[in-house]
């Protein structure tokens, strides 16, 4: 497997820590949930970019693992539209 695609799953564990925050700033009270709530924002936009970005490399530069990067790149999309989905109803 190549590096780049393994920075791209360490991504995406990033995105779903931010999506981690995100979901206990909806279910927590208090002044701090707008602190937990951007951090997550923070984080979890900077692991879908760096994930997207990173999974386009390596589909472009690694012909071979063409396939396992384009469907790592649409399950991070596809779990952002369901963080939207959890957000807009929490």
């Amino acid at each position: 497997m190549p590096s780049i695609l393994r920075l791209a799953i360490g991504s995406l564990f990033i995105f779903v820590i931010g999506a981690v925050m995100i979901a206990w700033a909806c279910m927590s009270t208090g002044w701090e949930t707008l602190s937990r709530f951007a951090w997550g924002c923070v984080t979890a936009g900077a692991g879908l970019i760096g994930t997207a970005l990173l999974a386009m490399l390596s589909a472009v530069i690694h012909q071979g693992w063409c396939r396992f990067s384009l469907a790592l790149m649409s399950a991070s999309v596809f779990l952002f539209l369901l963080l939207l989905i959890f957000a807009k109803f929490a």
